[in-house]
């Protein structure tokens, strides 16, 4: 089915691209010439941490990024090993009113996130601080770490954290923005494990913002409120003890009767009183499509449940479909490691594709996963004259019990309430290879998502929350945070420790709670 380009969505991209390359081209010299001189000011003052076009390390890190998308030229890149390495850089850049990017894993979607043209990128890949503190109840990370690694570090001591579930996800990303685990029913969001954050302020102070200190405050606005205060260098993470696990995945053969029972029984165990009842249980149900061939793979989702040897849990009894199943590695093991398997494949850290997610929010109710899932297999054939592109809709189930732990921790700038019931984070995501098909592939996203959100406003089935590290690039995420009563507090908080707004103008990328 050929796409059909010229919407008012398609109309509109291409004018905004218009006039933001002519007001990139009003002061070309001016940004470059800034630049220019703050990189060479970081040379100057940091000669082994600062890198230039044309260097092995310069082209390493720009090209570093989770999508090809967020590729950004940078005049420079800056490594630091330390927080007082990031307060002094920060100097730098305020002297030189130069403007910067942050990148951690550089897993956002969102293009210019972590990545930025005439400017530097602030690389923070060196700070990869590993220690147990509190009697080995509280991990210390840097944000150069991703979690594969540190699954392999807190597993030597028999002890799991709530992080992300899959390896090549940066810590910071995740613990600045929620983060979806596979204990969130048990501990809440990935960021409520987080004790305290040792994070850089715009005017170069080294704070640790946790819930009883002086920057309490800091500390509830920084678990949602992504790279709107500071540069957060070390993340101090509760963790917990790991003892045996139920989980794995599986993947069915496609034929629309094999489907039909997929989608029952990810519906049932989204339920209130489904599954998804049982907070021991996680569940990430996949559907990957390549609308050029007509291929569906289901991947029965990855499967968990902590604290126990049941290698048949009653919560996950409607995927047994064993006549469907053409994998399965379920199973019980003691080890995080073991269990991270499938999450840490070489196919979820690929980076040659170009990358898109959009989402939304639903009811965790069954008639949103029949909803979600019609609206789909209706939207994805309009991607059939792309090449080599797949798309998929995964359903991410955030229980009630999870936000009562979100509370419970403290609370959070999200702050989504219990009473509400469970949601869906919904998303759809898309990858192709050929750069000509950004726009076909964003338009598509945006319509997508518009159209489900329209059928569930209808039928009563809406969840008012974009899920941050999920979020495509024109979506509002934190307008809806705490019914609306969040984004006052950040604002005020962010005006607070940045008056004059050096992570909203100097580090323009990401999503800025001044944009809405």
């Amino acid at each position: 089915m050929k796409m059909q380009f010229h919407t008012t969505f398609g109309l509109f991209l291409q004018s905004f691209l218009l006039a933001r390359s002519l007001a990139l081209a009003a002061e070309p010299n001016d940004n470059s010439r800034r630049a220019s001189s703050a990189c060479a000011k970081l040379a100057a003052q940091y000669p082994s941490l600062t890198f230039m076009p044309g260097t092995a390390e310069y082209e390493l890190q720009i090209a570093n990024a989770w999508s090809p998308t967020c590729v950004f030229p940078a005049l420079c890149v800056f490594e630091p090993e330390c927080a007082q390495d990031v307060a002094g850089a920060l100097a730098i850049l305020r002297q030189t009113n130069t403007q910067f990017s942050v990148r951690g894993g550089g897993h956002l979607a969102k293009p210019g996130a972590t990545g930025i043209t005439n400017g530097v990128q602030i690389s923070l890949n060196r700070i990869t601080t590993m220690a147990m503190a509190e009697n080995n109840t509280v991990a210390q990370l840097g944000p150069g770490l991703r979690w594969v690694t540190v699954y392999n570090w807190t597993s030597s001591f028999g002890l799991g954290i709530p992080g992300g579930r899959f390896g090549d996800v940066g810590v910071p990303g995740l613990l600045l923005g929620g983060g979806i685990s596979w204990f969130g029913s048990e501990l809440g969001w990935s960021m409520s494990s987080v004790r305290n954050y040792e994070v850089v302020l715009a005017d170069g102070r080294i704070v640790d913002a946790n819930a009883t200190g002086r920057y309490s405050d800091l500390w509830w606005a920084l678990k949602g409120g992504s790279s709107n205060f500071g540069i957060v260098t070390r993340f101090d993470c509760a963790t917990f003890p790991v003892t045996d696990m139920f989980g794995g995945a599986k993947q069915y053969a496609y034929t629309p009767a094999n489907y039909d029972a997929y989608i029952d029984a990810v519906a049932s165990y989204i339920e209130p009183t489904g599954g998804s009842s049982d907070a021991r249980s996680s569940l990430d149900p996949l559907t990957v499509v390549s609308p050029e061939s007509g291929q569906v793979v289901v991947v029965g989702a990855y499967l968990s449940r902590r604290g126990g040897d049941d290698p048949d849990p009653a919560c996950f009894a409607n995927f047994s479909m064993p006549a469907a199943t053409i994998l399965d590695t379920t199973r019980v093991s003691p080890s995080l490691i073991d269990f991270q398997a499938e999450g840490d494949a070489a196919m979820y850290s690929d980076h040659t594709h170009r990358e898109l997610i959009w989402v939304t929010g639903l009811r965790a109710r069954a008639a949103s996963v029949y909803l979600a899932n019609a609206t789909f297999f209706e939207w994805w054939p309009r991607l059939a004259s792309v090449p080599n592109l797949t798309t998929s809709i995964t359903y991410q189930p955030i229980s009630q019990a999870w936000l009562q732990q979100a509370r419970r921790a403290g609370g959070d700038a999200i702050d989504l309430d219990p009473a509400d019931g469970g949601l869906i984070a919904l998303q759809f995501a898309t990858a192709w290879l050929d750069a000509q098909y950004d726009a076909v592939a964003a338009e598509w996203s945006r319509n997508v998502t518009a159209d489900l959100d329209a059928r569930a406003r209808a039928a009563g089935l809406s969840y008012p929350f974009v899920y941050i590290n999920d979020a495509g690039f024109t979506e509002k995420v934190f307008s809806n945070y705490g019914g609306g009563k969040s984004l006052p507090k950040m604002k005020a908080i962010a005006k607070k420790y940045d008056p004059s707004g050096v992570f909203q103008t100097l580090m323009p990328g990401g999503f800025k709670i001044f944009d809405e």
